[in-house]
């Protein structure tokens, strides 16, 4: 008995804080006139708010579910069918299943409604297949919506000079104006492979980006991530020259980089997000302005154009709703020129540890793109650590989208995904339990 009290001691103390923010945010959608509704359809009934994610059978088993010596070979329509759910989110996944879809999609028209991807997992998407999904939604009068997987791509706050470049190598970094600066501090590049180590370097600064003066010349630490402070003299200066005279690397990409440029005044950081910096050499993807950046900087399978002449098309008479996916991690402002031009999007969280911050994390969402409907992505295993996901965090999340759901907040729950339905992992049986018991409830 002290268990389960103990259990349901744990329950509401999870979703308090959600009840919490529920509450504020009900009053201040209530004051800004906003009702969040699922654009492409409205149903009373739980169950019609509930989707699964779907991937071609077996896609997991070389990879994710390879620890656990697992090979699902369940289809993603019979997925849906055995969870009790009659609505699919398919993405296609690592080049599967190849245009034209149409033979494909035969076994999907028995259910309610699809979504299909324009963008599929790890990004990938083509002007070709784009086409042939256009195609697909104009035939079918269930396929309801698209979506945009993985659509935003983390890029490292670092600088790659080019594989077996010149030397030296010549970082310049800019200031808009003039300005005091007593050090500059270098950190060495922690690239994965180990390669693109800085070794010597020469620090030089100007005022005016013609007369330069030299500082100093040092060697930066052979280790990830280590920094080196340089002194810098007084007086206002506005262009700083790092030259990069030779490596660390004995093999690989005999090359060289830095993970930061940051600048110092009294002690404190001086303020560079405006600077400019370039490069003699640079490796694609990782210019010179990494260096300047504070935290990930993100780019898209798409731009804001291409988004929005996709949101222009109409199917079969009507718009239909494209959903982007946004993982805690990515919520910034940088996202909003292109969540500005999609209709939905679907929140996940990708490490089961930080689901302790799911209400914070659905608010800040919220606050980046107020009035839109959002989907509560659910994983059902952990794909982080690839393990089996705790029955407990299954509850956790599935019990407060249920309460977001019942109070409007969200537009619907989604479930991934297909290829873990027929491997025997006790989060998908609670969840098909969970489905039976609750989906024919009336939202009210």
């Amino acid at each position: 008995m002290s268990r389960l009290l103990n259990r349901h001691a744990a329950v509401i103390a999870v979703l308090m804080p959600a009840i919490v923010v529920q509450a504020q945010a009900q009053q201040s959608h209530a004051q800004q006139g906003i009702l969040r509704k699922e654009s492409d359809h409205q149903t009373g009934r739980i169950r019609d708010r509930l989707w699964i994610w779907g991937h071609p059978a077996g896609v997991y088993n070389d990879s994710y579910l390879a620890p656990l010596g697992k090979q699902s070979t369940i289809e993603p329509v019979a997925a849906a069918e055995r969870m009790g759910i009659r609505n699919l989110i398919f993405v296609c996944y690592q080049g599967e299943p190849r245009p034209p879809f149409e033979k494909y999609y035969e076994p999907f028209k028995k259910l309610d409604r699809v979504y299909w991807s324009l963008v599929g997992a790890g990004g990938a998407t083509s002007e070709d297949e784009r086409q042939h999904v256009i195609r697909l939604a104009e035939q079918n009068e269930n396929l309801a919506g698209f979506i945009l997987d993985d659509f935003f791509h983390a890029r490292p706050r670092i600088w790659l000079a080019a594989n077996h470049p010149q030397f030296p190598v010549t970082l310049t970094i800019k200031a808009p104006a003039a300005i005091d600066c007593r050090s500059l501090e270098l950190t060495q590049t922690d690239w994965r492979t180990g390669d693109y180590r800085s070794k010597d370097v020469a620090v030089d600064v100007s005022n005016d980006g013609r007369q330069f003066t030299s500082v100093q010349e040092a060697e930066l630490p052979n280790a990830p991530g280590k920094s080196l402070r340089i002194a810098l003299p007084a007086g206002p200066l506005r262009v700083f020259r790092i030259q990069v005279r030779s490596t660390h690397d004995t093999e690989g990409a005999i090359s060289c980089g830095l993970k930061s440029v940051r600048f110092f005044r009294d002690g404190e950081r001086v303020d560079s997000h405006d600077w400019e910096a370039e490069a003699s050499s640079t490796y694609p993807g990782f210019s010179a302005d990494g260096v300047l950046e504070d935290g990930v900087r993100y780019s898209a399978s798409l731009s804001p154009e291409q988004l929005h002449a996709l949101g222009e098309r109409r199917y079969r008479g009507r718009k239909l709703p494209i959903t982007a996916v946004v993982y805690v991690r990515q919520i910034s402002p940088w996202l909003r020129p292109f969540l500005d031009e999609v209709d939905q999007v679907s929140l996940w969280t990708w490490r089961p540890a930080d689901l302790d911050r799911l209400p914070e994390n659905l608010a800040a969402l919220e606050k980046l793109i107020p009035g839109k409907p959002v989907l509560l992505g659910c994983y059902m295993y952990d794909f982080d650590q690839r393990k089996p996901l705790p029955v407990e965090r299954m509850k956790m999340q599935v019990e407060l989208g249920r309460c977001w759901l019942c109070d409007g907040r969200i537009a619907g729950m989604i479930f991934l995904a297909t290829p873990n339905v027929d491997v025997g992992l006790e989060a998908v049986e609670w969840t098909r339990q969970w489905i039976k018991r609750v989906g024919d409830e009336e939202l009210e």
